[in-house]
């Protein structure tokens, strides 16, 4: 189970309701024993992880007690059906109609014709953690104690693992939108994709001529063409955004194109047009950045520029 080194007054405030704010899981560094495993922590209705594991060492997932419920590796998942692990973090629905001993014997199953998979892990939840008043109060982040998952890859026993962290209710948010599209104006639809903790664009091409986008460094990042999207597995900013599941990123000088998308179309993470800093007048509507992301349409080189906007948000009125 786990442990929550919660350092505080003895009067608490929940997880949820009436806190001013949130309490969220946060993922750690990978350690070095995971390398080459791909591992992301996705927030919608409950905390979600999901792995990528397209190396020649088998992942295994542990459950609280120890016992394996998931192998992901060599190609394919494979799942303990016989574990309540397996079954309580398959569905979000799950966790109250199974008990947590209701394992049965061991009864391994693919569930999935390639190395990746996503659970709702239940060690990662919120909804039993307590606030201490103290840190709702002060209206900061505050750390609140760690959570981890033991795993195994290939034979080393190691860890997945991060933090919970408690978010005040934000007093705005940033939002990037478009400002000029440059040589695709009349080729392309492009949008700014908002409302989550990284911003990004969504591309949808209809030229002739092959789309070149390029990372923050300039480098050929994605392709968009007649056959659909390519990635430069190659690319500085590939490495930093890949989603689980994506092709990996490979070390090395040039291009090394992967196919992502069988259309013309797709929609990328991109640090340029997020804003993670603070804002010193929070009530008040303002430019925070201003950003362009260089492409080459055939031989012309042009550039998608936008701007990110922080947007106060008006406090709910609670009734008392």
């Amino acid at each position: 189970m786990l442990a929550l080194a919660l350092s505080a007054p003895n009067a608490f405030a929940h997880g949820g309701g009436d806190s001013d704010g949130s309490v969220r899981a946060v993922l750690g560094p990978l350690p070095p024993a995971l390398d080459g495993v791909r591992v992301q922590l996705r927030r919608t209705l409950a905390p979600q992880l999901l792995v990528a594991n397209e190396g020649e060492r088998t992942l295994t997932v542990l459950d609280s007690d120890g016992r394996a419920f998931l192998r992901i590796g060599d190609g394919e998942t494979r799942a303990d059906l016989g574990a309540a692990a397996f079954h309580r973090s398959n569905t979000l629905m799950a966790p109250g109609a199974i008990p947590a001993d209701a394992s049965t014997k061991a009864r391994w199953q693919t569930v999935e014709p390639e190395p990746h998979w996503g659970w709702f892990d239940l060690r990662l939840r919120t909804d039993g953690l307590d606030v201490p008043h103290a840190v709702t109060d002060g209206g900061e982040r505050a750390r609140l104690g760690g959570w981890s998952i033991p795993v195994r890859h290939g034979d080393t026993t190691t860890e997945i693992s991060g933090h919970f962290e408690f978010v005040p209710d934000p007093g705005g948010i940033p939002e990037a939108r478009i400002a000029d599209t440059g040589a695709l104006s009349d080729v392309a639809l492009v949008r700014a994709m908002n409302g989550s903790a990284r911003a990004g664009l969504f591309l949808s091409y209809r030229g002739e001529r092959p789309l070149t986008v390029r990372g923050a460094l300039d480098e050929p990042l994605l392709r968009f063409d007649a056959d659909g999207v390519a990635v430069n597995r190659h690319s500085p900013t590939w490495q930093d955004i890949a989603p689980a599941g994506a092709p990996d990123y490979a070390a090395g000088d040039g291009v090394d194109w992967a196919r992502i998308s069988g259309q013309p179309s797709y929609g990328w993470i991109d640090p340029r047009a997020g804003f993670t800093g603070s804002v010193t007048e929070a009530d008040e509507a303002t430019v925070v950045k201003r950003w362009t992301i260089p492409i080459r349409v055939g031989e012309t080189e042009s550039a998608i520029e936008g701007v990110t906007e922080w947007k106060p948000v008006a406090p709910v009125a609670r009734a008392h």
